[in-house]
């Protein structure tokens, strides 16, 4: 009983933090910490790295974004009272790439205050909806921990009408327990905007009995490795596989999703030139996707691991590239302890020393990062990229270089030339 007065209140408190925010005035306190975007900040391509509270805020109040968003898949925390992390290699000139260092991914723990978690969920889904197109889509992913007390704050925000499905992701990996049936879902939560919302219709294969031909008459049968089958509109119920540990599309980041769950999402729920939103973007799996699918995307992420990890996997081709594509808004918050030095040589940069600000590592996995560190100036960079005429607000660069390599530098260099990077775990280092 006593969680669902948290439900009640949390409702009911951010229903007027709700009001407020959407009746103030102009405001320039909303947004963040960076920006990093292709183009400039036309809504195509952009990842937020900071609060998603006070990048959503900005995007209706600063960029008049209300009802232009499509699609939006969330993956928030599931209430789970667990911290994560992520699988990071340093890589070494002399000592090759490291064996694999955990670091802090995201914390889920939330000092037993469940009002805490809903209050933090409702306010940010009641900017969502605002977010949404009149044709627009959520999905909410989340699982045993408290689907079932989200569900209704949904019914309570969306509207109960506006409940389409709750589709059961059911996979194979994780542990199992002689005590009770093994955990192998999560659930998604579907709803709509208004009762004309945009929805694709998906097929998928039904084996006929015994893998054999039916020959019905009208009925088109076809034929795989296994047998014969008919194709039918898909069930709630899919069977996906989770990333596995040597998947390509594998980025090390905890929790991360696999592409083909969001593909079903994305082509279900939006076509090509739609723009789609991940604000708990993690390791960018929702952009990634997009981005093979011709969807525009914007994402966001308060975790600095998260953001270096998505920056690499959504920006990192150089094919996606064009001149002036790559822009950052600059970040005035500086980290405390890092130390970057490069040097020139043959009109290329290169990074000649780093150090970075933290590890935040456990006494075995620091000393391996310290060995590393130790043995090459750039072992543990993972990016950085070239500003070659800085203007002093905006970052631009046509790509990202990786760790030590070279970066030829223009054949004309501004007044200022301007380098951000980041390190595998996550801290942002900046020279000038």
């Amino acid at each position: 009983m006593n969680k669902l007065y948290d439900l009640i209140n949390a409702i009911n408190e951010s229903r007027e933090q709700f009001e407020a925010i959407m009746s103030s005035g102009e405001s320039t306190d909303f947004f963040t910490d960076e920006i990093y975007a292709r183009g400039e900040w036309d809504h195509e391509d952009m990842l937020g790295s900071g609060d998603n509270l006070a990048f959503m805020i900005w995007l209706l109040k600063k960029q008049d974004m209300a009802g232009k968003i499509q699609l939006i898949y969330v993956d928030p925390p599931f209430f789970s009272n667990s911290r994560y992390q992520a699988s990071v290699r340093l890589e070494s000139e002399k000592l090759g790439k490291s064996p694999v260092i955990k670091t802090g991914a995201y914390d889920d723990r939330w000092e037993d205050s469940f009002k805490q978690y809903l209050s933090m969920l409702a306010l940010r889904f009641m900017l969502m909806r605002e977010l949404l197109s009149e044709t627009g889509c959520i999905w909410v992913h989340l699982d045993w921990h408290g689907s079932h007390y989200v569900k209704m704050m949904l019914d309570e925000i969306f509207g109960e009408s506006y409940f389409v499905n709750e589709v059961i992701w059911t996979y194979k990996s994780g542990g199992a327990s002689k005590r009770k049936f093994a955990k192998k879902h999560d659930s998604l939560l579907f709803y709509s905007k208004t009762r004309n919302y945009k929805f694709n219709p998906l097929q998928e294969k039904s084996y006929n009995r015994g893998f054999k031909p039916y020959r019905f008459e009208g009925v088109e049968e076809f034929q795989d490795e296994l047998g014969w089958y008919t194709k039918v509109n898909m069930k709630d119920v899919w069977s996906i596989d989770m990333v596995g540990r040597t998947s390509a599309e594998r980025t090390g980041y905890a929790t991360q999703k696999p592409e083909k769950l969001l593909e079903r999402i994305v082509q279900a729920c939006s076509d090509e030139g739609d723009l789609c939103a991940d604000f708990f973007s993690g390791s960018g799996t929702l952009g990634a996707v997009c981005s093979r699918m011709k969807r525009r995307w914007i994402m966001c992420d308060e975790g600095d691991v998260a953001t270096q990890s998505q920056i690499l996997r959504l920006f990192g081709d150089k094919q996606k590239f064009h001149d002036g594509a790559f822009a950052v808004k600059r970040c005035e918050k500086l980290p405390a302890g890092s130390y970057v030095r490069f040097s020139k040589e043959l009109g290329c940069l290169r990074v000649d020393e780093y150090k970075p600000d933290s590890f935040q590592l456990s006494a075995v996995d620091e000393s391996i990062a310290e060995k590393y560190i130790g043995s090459s100036g750039s072992a543990a960079v993972s990016f950085w990229s070239v500003d070659p005429d800085f203007d002093g607000q905006t970052h631009r660069a046509k790509e990202l270089v990786k760790g030590n390599d070279f970066c030829p530098l223009p054949g004309e260099i501004g007044e200022r030339m301007h380098i951000v990077g980041y390190d595998v775990f996550g801290n942002r280092f900046e020279w000038e």
